[in-house]
This record gives C-alpha cells, structure tokens and sequence, in this order.
C-alpha cells in the first residue's frame, strides 16, 4: 500500500470532519419528530438514526461508483485542470472549510440549513478567487430548485398526510400506538436516506483527493477513507444537533404524532425519490422543515410560529452567499501557503 502525499492526507481529513459535522448538524432531520412526539427518547431515536446513518452511507459506497468528473461535477467544480498540481484541491480544501464553519455557525443558532448549498456557494467563492470557471448555470438551478422545489413537495405531501390520517383516525379507529410505530419507520427511513444521501459530498471530496494524489494511492486507501467517512456521519449523528433538533421539534409548532408522522414520510419520499430516481442533491434539512410546518398548517395555520419559519428561511438564502465569503477567503490564504 502507497503512503498517501500530504495534500491527500490533509483532504481526507477535512472529509472525516466535514461528514462529523453533517451528521451532527442534520441528526434534527431524522429524529426532531420523534422526540417532539414522544415516540422515542432522544438517545434511542439518536442511537438509531446513528445506526441508520451508517448502514446507508455503506451502501452508497457499494452503490455509487466515483470517478473524478462525477464527483467534481456533483461538487460544482469545473474539471479543468483535475490533475495533481491543479487548484482544483485548493478549492475543495477552502469549500470545505467554509462549509463546516457555516455548519457548525447555523448549528449554534438552532437554525437548520443545507450542507450541500454551502458547499455549493464555498466552491464557487473559492474558484472565482483562483480564476477557475464556475458552472453558474448547473449550480444555480440546482440550488434554487433545492430551495424551492424539494420543500414545495415535501410540504404537499406531508399537508394531503395530515389530512389522510385524520380521517383514518376518526373513521377506522387507527391508534396512537399504530401511527408511533409507523412514525419509527419513517424516522427509520429518513435516517438511512439521510445516510445515503449526504454521504455523497464528503465521498466526492475523497473521489478527487484520491484520484489526484501523488503517486496515486492503491485502491484500498479509498475504501479505507470512505468507511472512515461513513463511521464519522453516524458518530456525528449520535452526538445529536440538540439546538437544532430544539427548534424543529418545538419551536416551529406543536406536533401531534399523526403530524409528525406526515413530516418524515414526506421527507423520505422526497429523499428517496430525488437521489435514486433522478440523483440530484437536495436538502434533507429543507424537505424536513417544510413538512413540519405543512403539518402544523393542515391543523391551523396559526399553529406555526411564523417568526421562527422566517428566520429558518432568511438561513436558507443566505447560506450559500455567506458560504461563497467565506470559501474566497479561505483560498485567499490557502493559496498564499
């Protein structure tokens, strides 16, 4: 096995981090519900989704095959110049430091955001500073169809849910214990998407460092590194994003569990259907938020705490301006080392 060059090593652990982080930061989106329920305790609905986590992001490994366009494509990258001694690995290095600063900026405040549009913003602020193309079309549709489209579905299905289940209720005596045991399925689900799903960003940063290293690592350093990253997402997930879990379990509206089960199915089948069926990035943060509020309107619009929704939404549009700042400054002073 080839020792890995410094650049490599130095890439890879910002990798590890960026994935810690994430699942820190996302943990909200799988079990927010559940805990404001009272369908599982915080630690089990943690522990599981921290479980579920890894499997799925072991799977996306198996699933996903990596090659460096994919990967810099998925990172809004250009590929030009991907050798190397390109700046194609300054860039990333800058991104993901951004990224993980802003993640860690908007977990303090309780403000749930996407990972995947900071990382979008930091790469394009990182290769505007170094002179690299920006492939503004692709990265713009991508990220305002995040913002728009993914909560817009989400929000639909989880308000048609509230009112599906409502008349289930009424009609055929479904239960409260019948919908909790539904609603650890579909946390269940959100989790092991989750996994999947966000495992691809840090995944593509090692895709790059991998393939770009000097001399070129064996294969076994990548499986090596992408389990690592796997291990990181779900110890990440169980250290639990509590302020962000606080504020979308009870500070956007109350949830009863049939509302709460509305939320996660809606998110899951967004996820699902946006990375198998069409394999574009989204944010499970965005789809989760949207279906609690949704859930919360379907019962009285004046249930929702539209202060915190506002707040939760100027989060969203500042997150890859913000992001794009802090990625030029960071290869500012990575390129001046």
């Amino acid at each position: 096995m080839s020792v890995p060059d410094t650049g490599l090593v130095a890439l890879a652990g910002l990798a590890i981090v960026l994935a810690y982080v994430n699942g820190l930061h996302d943990a909200s989106n799988a079990v927010s519900t559940s805990i404001a329920t009272r369908t599982l305790s915080e630690r089990a609905a943690l522990a599981m989704a921290a479980v579920l986590n890894l499997l799925g992001a072991l799977l996306g490994i198996g699933l996903l095959a990596w090659t460096v366009p994919v990967a810099l494509g998925l990172l809004g990258v250009s590929t030009e110049g991907a050798g190397p001694a390109s700046p194609v690995r300054v860039v990333l290095g800058a991104a993901v430091v951004a990224t993980i600063v802003w993640d860690l900026v908007t977990w303090w405040r309780g403000m749930p955001s996407s990972t995947w549009h900071a990382m979008y913003g930091a790469t394009a602020g990182a290769a505007l500073v170094l002179g690299l193309p920006v492939p503004w079309a692709g990265e713009v549709v991508l990220v305002v169809a995040s913002i728009i489209v993914s909560p817009l579905l989400g929000g639909v299905i989880a308000f048609a849910l509230v009112v599906v289940l409502g008349r289930l209720t009424s009609r055929w005596g479904l239960r409260t214990r019948h919908l909790r045991v539904a609603q650890t399925v579909s946390a269940g689900a959100v989790a092991a998407g989750h996994g999947l799903h966000d495992s691809r960003l840090p995944m593509a940063v090692l895709a790059v460092a991998v393939a770009t290293g000097s001399p070129h690592p064996s294969t076994a350093w990548w499986y090596v590194l992408a389990v690592a990253v796997a291990v990181a997402l779900a110890a990440g997930t169980f250290a639990g994003g509590h302020r962000i879990i606080r504020t979308l379990a009870t500070r956007l509206t109350d949830l009863s569990t049939a509302q709460g089960l509305a939320a996660e199915t809606a998110a899951a089948a967004v996820l699902y259907a946006t990375t198998i069926g069409v394999g574009a990035p989204i944010s499970t943060s965005h789809t989760v938020t949207a279906g609690i509020v949704s859930s919360g309107m379907a019962v009285n619009h004046r249930a929702v705490r539209w202060p915190v929704a506002g707040r939760i939404v100027v989060t969203w549009v500042l997150t890859p301006c913000v992001a794009g700042l802090l990625g030029a400054l960071g290869a500012l002073v990575l390129g001046a080392l």
